[in-house]
């Protein structure tokens, strides 16, 4: 159990965890070689959403060797859903 599940105050409400995170993709290079399969291996930033200790959402962000700003952009927008979502507060405009 990590000290986040063991936590009550986080086993009782809502709470996201943030991680990087590699991923391998395999696949076959040839569609007549069954057996000689590639990967790829790349970054990203696991968004996981928790509700009394459950896990019940999960989304990934792949980082990209050079990002772009729109890149930078959807992480930043994929960051602050969860931490709304979290903090069970809906957007608000500028300045409220």
């Amino acid at each position: 159990m990590s000290s986040a599940e063991g936590d009550p105050a986080r086993r009782a409400g809502r709470w996201v965890s943030v991680r990087l995170q590699h991923r391998e993709v395999c696949f076959s290079e040839s569609a007549l070689v069954e057996d000689e399969l590639a990967s790829v291996s790349y970054a990203g930033i696991l968004i996981t959403s928790f509700e009394r200790g459950t896990k019940v959402g999960e989304r990934w962000v792949p980082l990209g060797v050079d990002p772009s700003e729109a890149d930078d952009e959807q992480l930043i927008e994929q960051l602050r859903d969860a931490l709304l979502w979290q903090s069970r507060r809906p957007p608000q405009a500028a300045g409220e």
